[in-house]
C-alpha cells in the first residue's frame, strides 16, 4: 500500500481497496445462487431416469422438484416447474428467476434447468 508524506493512503489504493471488496461481497451473495440452481439441475437429471421405471406421476415428480428447491432455498412455485410424463418419456423443464440483493442492486438471475428421459 503506497502512503504519501503525511502518512495517508493514496486515493488510488482507497478506490482500489473499494472495488476489490465489492467484488468480494458480490461473489459471496451470487455464487451460492448459482451453485445452488446447478444442484437443483444436477437432482432433476439424476432423478429423472428413477421417474420413468417408477412411472411416477407428475404430480409426484413436481412435488420432488419444489421439495429439493425449497431445501436448496431456491424461491420456485409449481407453476415454474413443467412436468410432461408418457409412458415412453420424463420430461422436467424449470424456468424461474433468483433475486439477490446486492445493497445498491438487485441483480435477478434467469435460470432454465431441464432434463429429458426416454425408454428404450
Amino acid at each position: 500500500m503506497q502512503h504519501s508524506d503525511s502518512g495517508r493512503a493514496t486515493f488510488k489504493t482507497i478506490v482500489t481497496l473499494a472495488f476489490l471488496f465489492c467484488v468480494v461481497y458480490a461473489s459471496f451473495k451470487i455464487i451460492p445462487v448459482y451453485v445452488n440452481s446447478y444442484e437443483l439441475e444436477d437432482f432433476i437429471r439424476q432423478q429423472n431416469p428413477f421417474w420413468l421405471t417408477q412411472r411416477a406421476s407428475p404430480e409426484a415428480i413436481r412435488n420432488h422438484v419444489l421439495e429439493k428447491a425449497r431445501e436448496l432455498e431456491l424461491p420456485i412455485s409449481a407453476e415454474q416447474v413443467n412436468i410432461e410424463a408418457s409412458s415412453a418419456s420424463v420430461s422436467v423443464n424449470l424456468d424461474y428467476t433468483v433475486p439477490v440483493d446486492l445493497k445498491i442492486y438487485t441483480l435477478k438471475l434467469h435460470f432454465t434447468p431441464s432434463a429429458l428421459n426416454r425408454s428404450l
